[in-house]
């Protein structure tokens, strides 16, 4: 059982790395096709990926998305809900 102040840090610790994924793998210039359909093929070997997405019914709506668009998305939209980053994404 972790105190309160330490368990709000790894929760930020953890949705901030996977955030950072996502950003990295849906909008990331460095990536080539290939190498984004990859990582998302093994999505839940990203940071704090089943930390924050312990089912992927969730999370699986932006693989469809990419795999119709077969790009990187164009646009990121994030915020803040409940104390959590979340982000948009838009091909």
């Amino acid at each position: 059982m972790c105190l309160r102040k330490t368990c709000t840090i790894i929760i930020h610790q953890n949705n901030e790395a996977f955030e950072q994924w996502l950003r990295d793998t849906f909008r990331g210039e460095a990536l080539t096709e290939d190498e984004r359909q990859r990582q998302l093929l093994h999505w839940d070997q990203a940071p704090a990926a089943r930390y924050c997405h312990p089912r992927e019914e969730h999370l699986l709506p932006l693989h469809v998305c990419y795999g119709i668009a077969a790009r990187a998305a164009a646009r990121i939209y994030s915020m803040e809900l409940m104390g959590k980053t979340v982000s948009a994404y838009i091909w």
